[in-house]
């Protein structure tokens, strides 16, 4: 199995800082922008405030008029209340401009997921990752939108420290020691709380990504008879249940441990604050210091340790999140081994030779291989048919030679070059592929063909593939015809269509990319047998000058091939036509007289039960 340890970048706090700030300078810079100015703010008004009370009391003790009192008040609480207004709506600004920065993460992560290579989406390490990177920038209270407020409140803790350590070094320079040395401790026991998330994460990964998945299931709407007919509503709220229960245990250890490390903290703040005001209590008693100086030392201690404290509180906030965003970045840096642009072209246009020499594979984690020692070669426009049980390697197989997964020992290769030379872009280019497990997205009919836009697609041409595919009968009686929105996932008009009815949309859809590969990866399995039948037929006439792969358990239906293969426990036990195959009763002969039989059986049952009936 892949160390999960060498799929984990490594970034410091100040670097997965700096990657926010860049990513925010360069998609919001009017972010940075906001942030700086509500600093200044933060700490102009605490200033104010804190001079306040010394200038009223100056005001009284020099006997100052009741006009000056009142205009030196005014000045005071006017410019705080002006920039506390200022202050607030720049929040609500800068809330709104957060949306942003949101959108940008999640494109990267979406990006990321639909690009990287597909061995990476079958590890199960890249798919925790993925559902922490998804949570990581959704919400306006996600780490990688987090970061800002806690950015800003660090910044203001600095300045205003940097403010309140003048005023307090004119009194006494120890204090500023003695209070910097017992502040230094909560962020010491933060770091324990840091280190402790980083130990336990992959739990809490398992229980989210269980609770998305149950979440994303039950508003399915393939699956919602399912879980009617099977009352799976139970079965899910349990295992709902037991996942919640263990996602709550996990943050209820984080809760403790974090009310031990705050309650020690606050126990150290009181120490800290008390010996520093009975030290002031002392100077004003004999003499050393005014009534006046005693009021803006007290509230500025108070400042102090305000901004101490929340440098601390922020750098292990900041830690925290440095945290969360390093799963991000190991997401969007996870090991890509395919060549891209720096690999060789691939000419399109007849197709050419594909071999597989000497392949084995082994998905991560097996015991066993999955497929061993596999010689074959695939002839220009040959028209070949793998057939197998299931779990024989048959799907494998295809992975194979469509480029989705390289083979663990020996090559794969096309037009006598390795398939890990190319381009794996351009390599997958010359495949048009339908497979059991398809995606279709909830859109207009001409774009599921087209797979583009409606102003992208070709019309004329989403028609006529229509027609080829055989549904364009039921897609022109629609009110909206191609326009036709699909599924009501999304639309309450969309139309729904029969399981024959997809796999011909499917077909139109491989049609109209008109590649010169074609792979068909038992897209027909939920079909009967004759319905299957009916479709590979027509796959393989329209598929005349194309290197054809059908790949199915039911024998009858990959009949009229050029060639059969028979996969067994991952090998090529008999190869031939069918003919040939049914000639030497073998294998292949036994397992299609048996599958024979049973729809013999079958089609006897349904006659004698209509006999009956009449």
């Amino acid at each position: 199995m892949r160390d999960k340890k060498q799929k984990r970048t490594t970034h410091s706090v100040a670097q997965n800082v700096l990657y926010c700030v860049r990513s925010t300078a360069k998609y919001c810079a009017l972010l940075l922008l906001l942030g700086g100015i509500m600093v200044v703010l933060n700490v102009t008004v605490p200033v104010l405030t804190t001079y306040l009370p010394k200038a009223v009391i100056v005001c009284f003790t020099d006997n100052g008029s009741f006009a000056k009192l009142a205009a030196t008040t005014a000045a005071f609480t006017g410019c705080i209340a002006l920039l506390s207004g200022i202050n607030v709506f720049l929040e609500k600004y800068f809330y709104f401009h957060k949306y942003t920065m949101n959108t940008v993460y999640m494109k990267r992560v979406a990006k990321k997921g639909l690009t990287t290579d597909y061995c990476n989406q079958e590890d199960e390490w890249f798919r925790k990752l993925q559902t922490e990177s998804i949570a990581c920038c959704s919400g306006n209270a996600s780490p990688l939108t987090g970061i800002y407020e806690v950015l800003i409140n660090l910044l203001t803790s600095i300045l205003g420290l940097a403010v309140f350590f003048g005023i307090l070094s004119q009194l006494n320079v120890v204090i500023i020691l003695f209070l910097a040395a017992t502040s230094m401790t909560g962020f010491f026991l933060n770091r324990r709380i840091v280190r402790w998330v980083d130990e336990n994460s992959a739990e809490r990964f398992g229980y989210q990504q269980r609770l998305d998945y149950i979440n994303r299931s039950t508003g399915d709407l393939r699956g919602a008879k399912d879980m009617r007919l099977y009352q799976m509503a139970v079965w899910f709220s349990a295992i709902y249940a037991q996942n919640m229960k263990g996602i709550a245990q996990w943050y209820k250890k984080f809760a403790s441990k974090l009310f031990g490390i705050t309650v020690c903290d606050s126990g150290f703040a009181l120490v800290r604050e008390s010996a520093v005001y009975v030290y002031l209590l002392y100077l004003v008693f004999h003499g050393r210091l005014s009534v006046a100086d005693f009021v803006l030392y007290f509230g500025a201690v108070s400042a102090f340790s305000a901004w101490l404290g929340g440098i601390m509180e922020q750098l292990a906030s900041l830690s925290r999140l440095s945290q969360r965003i390093q799963f991000y970045r190991s997401y969007l840096e996870y090991p890509e081994t395919y060549c891209r642009e720096g690999g060789l072209a691939v000419v399109n246009g007849a197709p050419k030779i594909i071999e597989l020499r000497n392949v084995s594979y082994r998905y991560d984690g097996a015991q066993e291989y999955t497929l061993r020692g596999l010689n074959l070669k695939i002839a220009s426009a040959e028209h070949l048919a793998v057939v197998g049980i299931n779990g024989a390697g048959k799907t494998t197989l295809v992975k194979l030679i469509c480029g989705l997964i390289d083979p663990t020992e020996g090559a794969v290769l096309y037009d006598g070059i390795d398939v890990r030379e190319y381009d794996r872009t351009a390599y997958y280019r010359l495949f048009s592929a339908v497979f059991q497990q398809y995606s279709i997205l909830p859109v207009k009919i001409s774009e599921i063909v087209a797979e583009a836009s409606v102003e992208e697609a070709d019309s004329a041409r989403v028609r006529h593939c229509l027609k080829e595919a055989g549904l364009w009968e039921r897609i022109r009686q629609l009110p909206s015809g191609t326009d036709s929105n699909f599924g009501r996932t999304i639309y309450d008009d969309g139309v729904e269509l029969s399981g024959g009815e997809i796999q011909k949309l499917l077909l139109a859809r491989a049609l109209y990319k008109a590649e010169s590969i074609l792979m068909l990866d038992e897209p027909t399995a939920a079909l009967d047998p004759i319905a299957e039948s009916r479709l590979y037929e027509n796959y393989h006439s329209m598929s005349a000058q194309k290197t054809a792969v059908f790949i199915s358990h039911r024998l009858a239906s990959t009949s009229f091939c050029d060639r059969i293969l028979l996969i067994d426990h991952g090998v090529v036990c008999e190869e031939g036509t069918h003919a040939q195959l049914i000639a030497r009763k073998g294998k292949y002969y036994s397992l299609f007289e048996t599958q024979a039989e049973y729809y013999r059986k079958e089609v006897c049952q349904d006659a004698g039960e209509r006999d009956n009936g009449k």
